[in-house]
């Protein structure tokens, strides 16, 4: 049985402490036991902690037009409709939808500098996935005047940069995961495709670091077992530029989570899953 009001205060707990598998579960515990406005915002929170935007999205969108719950005061009422939309922002740009993000999100009145912060960041981040790089830089720099310790300036590097970092990491590794790794491509791109994101509803998040795609070597011993006969693995791995970028502080760190993010990738291809790589410390 479910007690809600106990299991809302576990739930509140988990998204505070970034407990992403316990917010998951606590989310769909309770998805079909809440009926408020602030109770539907904070499940709806869970699944967007938890790494399942499309459920948050249509929780966030069963709210609008609802009524406003008897007991709240008007102050208290806008600032749910405020958080709604801010939570609605973050659920359609997980799902492969910025403008819609961004409409919903330019609606919200920041109550501060962080908030402003925070807003001005997410908006770059839309207009980043929008093609418009010129807007989200104006965004991210006003993001980083408001709340410089919040949100920093972002290091860029040139494309050729990130390859030759990409070069040196490789050059740096044992010399059998080089063997290993030779036989898949290592590509460079700016941002996750958009079509790739609204295709996996959001199980591909628009902030990515890196991203395997293929057989990995597991999977392919067994279809070799199976009487198939050696088949090629079609893997490849990318890199998400920006992304990187926007996570660090300055070179040597981005050469850190390059390092980082191709070894986790890489972890993928010989067949480890996430448990796995981040024991293997891969992540």
């Amino acid at each position: 049985m479910v007690d809600s009001e106990s299991d809302l205060e576990k739930l509140r707990n988990a998204v505070e402490d970034g407990d992403v598998n316990r917010s998951l579960a606590l989310a769909k515990l309770l998805r079909s036991n809440v009926s408020r406005m602030d109770e539907t915002i904070l499940v709806a929170t869970g699944f967007l902690e938890g790494g399942a935007p499309l459920d948050a999205l249509k929780l966030l969108e069963s709210l609008a037009g609802a009524p406003v719950a008897s007991d709240l005061s008007q102050n208290r009422a806008q600032e749910l409709e405020q958080l709604r939309k801010v939570r609605l922002a973050e659920a359609l740009y997980a799902t492969g939808d910025p403008r819609g993000a961004l409409d919903s999100v330019e609606s919200v009145t920041p109550a501060g500098a962080q908030e402003a912060s925070d807003r001005e960041y997410f908006i770059g981040l839309c207009q980043d996935h929008l093609g418009e790089l010129a807007l989200a830089e104006a965004h991210f720099e006003r993001a980083a005047q408001l709340d410089p310790l919040r949100n920093p300036p972002i290091p860029s590097i040139s494309e050729r940069e990130a390859h030759l970092l990409v070069s040196e990491v490789i050059e740096e590794l044992p010399e059998a995961l080089r063997k290993s790794l030779a036989e898949v491509p290592v590509m460079i791109e700016d941002l996750p495709d958009r079509k790739l994101i609204e295709e996996t509803r959001g199980e591909v998040h628009p902030d990515t670091l890196g991203l395997y795609s293929g057989i990995n070597l597991v999977d392919r011993s067994h279809l070799e077992v199976g009487g198939i006969g050696e088949i090629p693995t079609g893997a490849s791995i990318r890199i998400y530029r920006r992304n990187l970028e926007r996570i660090c502080q300055d070179r040597e760190e981005l050469r850190s989570e390059i390092r980082i993010t191709l070894l986790h990738e890489f972890g993928h291809h010989l067949g480890l899953d996430e448990d796995d790589v981040d024991r293997l410390g891969l992540s």
